[in-house]
């Protein structure tokens, strides 16, 4: 299979925003949390706003952006957080991104392996995909929370490359936000943008992003496939 006149080996895909439609969701569930642990909502508020204008960027994981949006709270605080944060993602699942679980089989129909990216735990991952329709094992690689060098480390993908033998130059990357460009460009694979996420496609165009690798959603990366 071919992708933009490349040979295509593997794909790699970001979890949230790409497979799993969060970003409706995620803000209600993060706020109901903050407000749960005692804590202001308008942090949160004002920095999810500049991240959806482009302005700044998102933080890379639940641990970092407690620590950036509340300074100075402490770290039992902060896993109280994410803990009522996961108990409200399990109330109320996310979705699949609407074609994404097709566009998995599709690829693995071709036998395009497909590997995940994320910055969840595995315990979390399996759950996110259950809940939205999806299996674990439809996936030939994962590099997770756990990993010895978790996104947005380039060295992220690794474990990825240990597992699916593949060239990277004959991978693509798909994601929707700062750290998953930031992972590809420094693993040296292919980078491919959806905009499920709420990143506008403008930033990714600053960020050098060619505009026929910015995506509506990640199954729209089927119609761009050839034999």
């Amino acid at each position: 299979m071919r992708l933009f006149g490349e040979q295509l080996d593997l794909v790699v895909l970001d979890v949230d925003g790409v497979l799993i439609d969060f970003i409706g969701m995620f803000p209600q569930h993060y706020e109901t949390a903050a407000i749960r642990c005692g804590l202001s909502v308008e942090p949160f508020r004002e920095h999810f706003a500049a991240v959806q204008r482009g302005e700044r960027n998102h933080y890379s994981n639940a641990h970092e952006s407690a620590y950036g949006l509340w300074p100075g709270i402490s770290p039992e605080h902060v896993e109280r957080l994410i803990a009522a944060f996961r108990e409200e993602e399990r109330k109320r699942p996310y979705p699949a991104v609407a074609g994404s679980t097709e566009a998995v089989h599709c690829l693995r129909k071709w036998g395009v392996p497909i590997a995940l990216c994320t910055t969840n735990d595995r315990s979390a991952l399996e759950s996110r995909l259950r809940l939205a329709g999806m299996e674990l094992s439809w996936f030939s690689a994962m590099s997770t929370w756990e990993a010895p060098h978790p996104k947005p480390d380039p060295r992220a993908l690794d474990p990825i490359f240990e597992r699916v033998p593949a060239a990277r130059r004959h991978a693509v990357y798909l994601g929707d936000w700062y750290p998953d460009l930031q992972v590809a460009r420094g693993a040296a694979v292919r980078f491919v943008a959806v905009l499920s996420g709420g990143i506008p496609s403008h930033v990714f165009l600053r960020e050098g992003v060619p505009s026929d690798h910015i995506l509506p959603k990640f199954p729209d990366l089927i119609g761009l496939i050839e034999p």
